[in-house]
């Protein structure tokens, strides 16, 4: 057993793992519009992209709010040594973390980021491309839902350019299996076999699921639960050479048939990876509400939980590729 000076701890065995793994210049390349660092104006130039990404990685992968994040840094050495900070280097403060987010929303560069990590994943033939499942997934807000006429008093302020910083106005109720939410929902495309995730959205939660188009288009096979059902996407699917396994869905007066039940129940045991993501970023990354009080921000926080995941189930796969090549020889 190795001695306590030569064991990590877990956490630092955790950030040392995502460290080497993330092709961090890409990254930064990504983002350098942003970063002032070697602009030569005045005034106090921002941090180091590539420290600010690490952050925004950090925070996420830990669930904390900017001031927390900020507090952290200052105490613990395992999450300055991801950034990157040194004994005699500023620790940024939470303002100056909340000022990059926005700098990304702002600039569009969220998309790119996660589009960034999963090139990387199907570079390293982590993307099986065998199919897709689409599902989502009702986020709840920390806010109290908004009454009919408080939200046209709400929206009328916003025209008159009043801010609104305290309320989230942007999320919308919705009623599942006879309960009733208030918030927004995730929507994810999974690659079948890795569980990797290849495409996600985030809208309010009164958004029907079937409204967003998570295939990819180049997956041997679509899998979905019945509220995806469509009869066009059926044909289109299947003109394509593309397998159609959505859920059927049975209609008035024509109840699903036995075939189409057994065929159901075939289906859902393939549809049952997706339940995989979201319980990372429920019970691993701590994702369970949205806190922020803009759809924008809280699509951030998605975004980046979902590029997360990508990142550690890519973690996952190639440990167990290793380990499957080492068996064999």
């Amino acid at each position: 057993m190795p001695s306590p000076k030569q064991r990590r701890p877990r956490i630092q065995q955790r950030l040392d793992d995502i460290d080497q793994f993330v092709e961090w210049l890409a990254l930064v390349d990504h983002v350098k519009v942003i970063d002032k660092t070697q602009t030569g104006h005045g005034g106090r130039p921002r941090l180091p992209a590539l420290r600010m990404i690490k952050i925004l990685f950090l925070q996420h992968l830990y669930n904390l709010s900017d001031p927390e994040m900020e507090d952290q840094l200052l105490d613990r050495r395992s999450f300055r040594r991801f950034v990157g900070i040194e004994e005699d280097d500023d620790v940024p403060n939470f303002s100056t973390i909340w000022r990059f987010k926005e700098a990304l929303v702002a600039h569009q560069l969220l998309d790119g980021l996660f589009d960034k990590i999963l090139d990387q994943l199907d570079r390293d033939g982590l993307i099986l491309r065998q199919g897709t499942i689409v599902d989502a997934q009702i986020i709840v807000s920390s806010n109290r839902p908004l009454s009919k006429k408080r939200r046209e008093e709400l929206e009328q302020k916003q025209a008159d350019g009043e801010r609104l910083s305290q309320i989230d106005s942007d999320a919308h109720s919705t009623e599942k299996r006879g309960k009733k939410y208030f918030g927004y929902k995730g929507h994810i495309g999974l690659d079948v076999g890795s569980k990797l995730i290849r495409k996600r959205a985030f809208t309010p939660a009164n958004v029907h699921d079937s409204q967003e188009k998570l295939f990819c288009g180049d997956e041997q096979a679509q899998f979905g639960d019945k509220a995806y059902a469509n009869e066009a996407d059926k044909r289109a699917a299947r003109s394509n050479g593309i397998y159609y396994g959505v859920l059927d869905k049975g209609k008035r007066n024509h109840p699903l048939s036995n075939k189409q039940k057994r065929r159901n129940r075939k289906h859902s045991r393939v549809r049952a990876q997706v339940e995989h993501p979201f319980a990372h970023l429920r019970c691993k990354l701590g994702y369970r509400a949205a806190r922020c009080k803009t759809r924008v921000r809280n699509a951030l926080v998605f975004t980046v939980n979902c590029l997360l995941y990508n990142i550690e189930r890519g973690l996952y796969l190639i440990k167990r590729k290793k380990a499957w090549a080492s068996g064999i020889a």
